[in-house]
């Protein structure tokens, strides 16, 4: 990116490493994005607006070191946190309070990944312990970050708009 490489900030999340990579990020970004989507399509796309740019800086400024970034796991993560955050908001509404227990002890679960993925140097889901695939925890933090703020942000709703300029009146047969 030094060289004016600017498209591998948006790259990066489409590239992969090896087959089982692919196959775990892809189906779990389609099952995970699909069911987001249609939860809540604005906070969907806020929350991947936000982790497709600030995953890719997060490893930029925090992990200069690093040579080789690809997957969507970091956009998995926001999804899945994303994925929580809608499903506690709407069980929020319906006051079931056993059910926004259960949601926020799987919202842990991420942290939790996290944590084991920085000190086995392991993933959870795709294999990596016979290839030189490193994981980038970071990827997955920021990620969930990202979700987790796509959905408690508060977003204006609008009202209905003030088309009173656009009002023509025309009159009717004989100036009515």
């Amino acid at each position: 990116m030094i060289e004016g490489e600017f498209w591998r900030l948006l790259g990066c999340h489409w590239v992969h490493l090896n087959t089982d990579h692919l196959l775990w990020s892809s189906l779990t970004f389609l099952l995970l994005g699909s069911l987001c989507e249609y939860m809540d399509r604005k906070r969907y796309a806020l929350a991947m607006g936000l982790s497709v740019i600030l995953i890719p800086a997060a490893i930029w400024f925090g992990m200069p070191h690093l040579m080789v970034y690809a997957g969507l796991s970091g956009l998995d993560c926001a999804l899945y946190s994303l994925g929580i955050v809608l499903f506690i908001r709407r069980e929020k509404q319906a006051r079931r309070h056993i059910w926004i227990i259960l949601y926020m002890l799987m919202l842990v679960l991420l942290p939790a990944k996290i944590i084991y993925e920085m000190s086995s140097g392991l993933t959870i889901f795709v294999n990596n312990s016979h290839t030189d695939m490193v994981p980038v925890p970071l990827s997955h933090l920021v990620g969930g970050i990202a979700g987790i703020l796509g959905g408690v942000i508060e977003m204006r709703k609008r009202g209905p708009r003030n088309l009173s300029a656009l009002d023509l009146h025309i009159p009717g047969p004989a100036g009515k």
